[in-house]
């Protein structure tokens, strides 16, 4: 009888767990430009030819950050896209690169790309994201 409710009580606080683990977008804020914020630290997005398009913030209850992003090639060329060429500001004024995947993706000339980058887990919320060329 003990397994049993032991059984239970751990399918019950894995599937609370497995809930909280889920993304919610952001309440839309208004994009703060890359230099509201001082940067101190001097951290920059890596020079591309990319350019954030469009992009919508995500968290968990936790504070997992995340962010729905289409990215744009602005090059007639290809081009590979990597986790630095990309930069989160948060509401903080921390600056964060992306927790990716993949190591880098192709994009064709003036392609676009749409995906979700996982910025991991902060206390603060994403106010910005950009390149070298936003």
């Amino acid at each position: 009888m003990k397994s049993i409710l032991l059984f239970v009580l751990l399918l019950i606080s894995y599937q609370i767990q497995a809930q909280d683990s889920v993304y919610m977008f952001d309440n839309s804020v208004a994009k703060l430009p890359s230099n509201a914020f001082s940067n101190e630290a001097r951290k920059y997005p890596k020079e591309g030819d990319f350019m954030v398009h469009a992009f919508f913030p995500m968290s968990t209850e936790q504070g997992d950050r995340a962010a729905l992003v289409t990215i744009k090639n602005i090059s007639s060329g290809k081009r590979f896209f990597e986790n630095t060429h990309v930069m989160a500001l948060l509401a903080d004024g921390q600056r964060i690169t992306p927790l990716m995947n993949a190591d880098k993706y192709t994009l064709g000339g003036n392609e676009t790309l749409t995906l979700t980058l996982e910025f991991g887990r902060h206390n603060y919320p994403i106010v910005s994201l950009y390149t070298s060329n936003d």
